[in-house]
């Protein structure tokens, strides 16, 4: 019978560690493994295309950090039976906080330097995120709103991993206290330890697919999806001394283990659902390297943790923290100056300052404060000297809110820009969609809203009726504005480009005596064929919709308003679509038909054309709006076609407006036309007039 594969292999002496501790060696091969990492996080942030599954390196930092980590405090526990809470997070903030206060600071200041005010706020909030550690759950709510998935990308953005492991790092010392609590206040027992892991990494693994499957956008950001790869680095390190390998074997792992990650990151793509199940093969990747490298006492050129530990690789891992804070920024820099999808030279350059600025950081800020060590505290005659850390958690302290406080300077400068939106347009200065047929010269004033606040400018009132209405929770007469007396209503319905139209809507209701129902959602056109991204099917919107269709016959309004944003809208904004440009038709028909059968007054309004670029940012850097301008496409949308099909419904087209003379305008009338692919809402009401004479009112 041969020797099992893990266990001491026949005729070897075997490693005796003992009952009660863990191995805790110099592992060359770690830094050549976070080498690994962060060298195909940087190569698919910089060229995609090339490396489309890049993204699993996270997945790789989140497998070391648990099997060193929690290594480490398995081994304190296992050895005194309890833990120095304070001694684990003075290393945390020394080894963590200063890098990260210095990026989020020179990124905050080349914010300042090189973007336009309309991104000063929107960085200024994810310093503060990144800063308190909880960038992830920022992300993830902001990405999956409409919204935040059309706004230009943070350089922040990449904070949010680090966000997912501090999290982590608060939950598992206490749940290692616990297993020493129900030991008795002993020791706690290595099985103990390994069975809360597995608890811990099952139920996140269990979580992880279903939610993954469900909403993949929201799925990949959570910290409670991916806690089940931190637990399971954990339980690799907890359960390291029962598994010793033979050296053949070793070898095999190691080359194995190489394989899965590199596969993942070559074959994996931002269409799969993730990190769900397929997270396994990067994560048993890493486990399997992890292995492999610490059951090698002297790895020969044959075995992968040889080549993990040649110098210039482990250096690379050295500064791998660094490496990782630094290249993300600099990617979003280089491409705002120097444009997007960067080539060989552009991409080239990015790796190197980023390599540049990773060695300086580490070099000058991560070591020095990481040498730092309490000075010990004076005890009794009795008592033997302990370390004082509050000087370490006042660093701490100060390194959280020194970034978050120069946040608010930048902030402040934009918000006061804001509060100039709430004064009322005057159409005789800012004519807007006005001066296309006005025969009086527009006067040369200047251009409202500030393209610095363009993103601010969106129509309110009905809160969440205007992006979130849903018929199984919410009340019609929740979502009422316009004229709330009146017996005569209005409805608008449909996506986040049927609500950009409310400021003209609601304005036109409350002149002309009618009551306003906004039943809005974002990422949701009013069709009964549902858009899909990749593999999900977003079947919820269509359900709503029909559900949406019968309250709006019951409700029997004078009219029924809607538009909608165009599938390429969908594709580039999204990446969410149709089959085919046909099912898209059939969609919106299924929907207007009944209502237009019901005998109610049903009109489309156009879509604003999508802008290929910008045009606030276009227009903060241009001396003439005009140069922001681009062609009007020719193809229409199915929505229009649905409408032009359908009998007794009305198409409103603003094209006119949006278009003149074909070329679509950044600014119209001193007034800015776009907040991102919608309209300013200080335009929408410049409509008011060209929407009341198209629908006869």
């Amino acid at each position: 019978m041969s020797a099992p594969a893990f266990g001491p292999a026949r005729g070897s002496r075997p490693t005796r560690f003992p009952a009660d501790t863990l191995p805790a060696r110099h592992r060359p091969d770690i830094q050549g493994l976070r080498a690994l990492a962060v060298g195909i996080v940087v190569w698919y942030h910089i060229w995609p295309q090339t490396l489309p599954g890049g993204f699993v390196g996270v997945d790789v930092f989140f497998v070391i950090s648990g099997y060193l980590i929690v290594g480490s405090l398995a081994r304190e526990a296992m050895s005194t039976g309890s833990l120095k809470l304070a001694k684990f997070y003075s290393r945390r903030i020394k080894r963590l906080l200063p890098a990260a206060a210095t990026v989020l600071l020179a990124t905050l200041a080349a914010t300042v330097l090189v973007f336009p005010q309309g991104r000063w706020q929107s960085v200024a909030r994810d310093v503060a995120a990144s800063g308190l550690n909880i960038q992830n759950w920022n992300q993830a709510f902001s990405t999956t709103s409409y919204e935040g998935a059309t706004a230009s990308v943070s350089p922040l953005q990449h904070f949010w991993s680090l966000a997912v492991e501090e999290q982590f790092y608060l939950v598992v010392p206490l749940l290692i206290l616990i297993c020493a609590a129900a030991s008795g206040g002993r020791r706690p027992r290595r099985s103990l330890l390994i069975s809360a892991l597995t608890a811990v990494a099952l139920a996140s693994f269990a979580h992880s697919v279903i939610f993954s499957a469900s909403n993949p956008d929201l799925a990949y950001f959570f910290s409670t999806t991916r806690i089940w790869e931190l637990a399971l680095g954990g339980m690799l390190a907890v359960a390291f001394p029962q598994l010793r390998s033979r050296p053949h074997l070793s070898l095999l792992l190691g080359w194995l283990g190489l394989a899965m990650v590199l596969a993942s990151a070559v074959l994996f793509s931002t269409a799969m659902d993730f990190p769900g199940y397929a997270a396994l093969l990067p994560v048993l990747g890493t486990m399997a390297l992890l292995l492999a490298g610490s059951t090698i006492q002297e790895p020969g050129f044959g075995s992968a943790a040889r080549w993990q530990a040649l110098r210039p690789v482990t250096y690379l891992g050295d500064i791998s923290y660094s490496l990782y804070l630094w290249h993300w920024p600099v990617i979003v820099f280089s491409v705002y100056v120097l444009g997007p999808n960067p080539g060989w030279l552009h991409g080239g350059a990015v790796v190197v300052l980023s390599v540049a600025l990773a060695a300086l950081s580490t070099r000058f800020v991560e070591e020095p404060f990481r040498k730092l060590e309490p000075k010990p505290r004076r005890g009794g005659r009795r008592r033997a000297a302990a370390p004082a850390y509050r000087p370490v958690f006042t660093l701490g302290a100060i390194l959280t809110l020194v970034p978050i406080a120069a946040a608010t300077a930048p902030y402040l400068v934009v918000e006061q820009k804001t509060r100039a939106l709430s004064q009322e347009l005057d159409l005789a200065a800012y004519p807007g969609a006005g001066a296309v047929h006005a025969t009086a010269p527009v006067p040369d004033m200047p251009v409202r809203p500030d393209p610095a606040v363009a993103g601010s400018d969106q129509p309110d009132g009905v809160e969440a009726c205007l992006t979130a209405w849903d018929p199984r929770t919410m009340e019609l007469e929740d979502c009422v504005a316009g004229d709330t007396g009146s017996s005569r209503s209005i409805v608008l319905v449909g996506d986040s480009h049927a609500a950009q139209y409310m400021g003209s809507v609601d304005l036109l209701a409350r002149e002309s005596g009618y009551r306003l129902y906004v039943l809005a959602r974002n990422g949701c056109p009013f069709s009964l064929e549902p858009l899909h991204s990749g593999t999900v099917i977003h079947r919820t919107c269509a359900g709503i919709n029909t559900q949406t269709v019968q309250e709006i016959i019951d409700l029997g309004p004078s009219f029924v308003l809607t538009a909608s944003l165009s599938p390429a809208g969908y594709e580039d904004a999204l990446d969410w679509g149709w089959d085919s440009q046909e099912q898209a038709k059939l969609g919106y028909a299924n929907a207007l038909a009944p209502l237009r059968d019901a005998g109610l007054s049903v009109a489309v309004l156009s879509d604003v054309p999508y802008p290929p670029f910008n045009v606030p940012e276009c227009v903060s850097g241009s001396a003439d709006p005009a140069d922001c301008s681009f062609p009007a496409s020719g193809e229409a949308p199915p929505l229009t076609l649905a409408a032009q099909e359908l009998d007794g419904v009305t198409l409103v087209d603003f094209r006119g407006y949006f278009c003149p003379d074909g070329q679509c305008q950044a600014v119209l009338g001193n007034v800015l036309v776009y907040r991102d692919n919608h309209i300013t809402d200080s335009f929408a009401k410049t409509l008011a007039l060209p929407l009341r004479d198209s629908l006869g009112i």
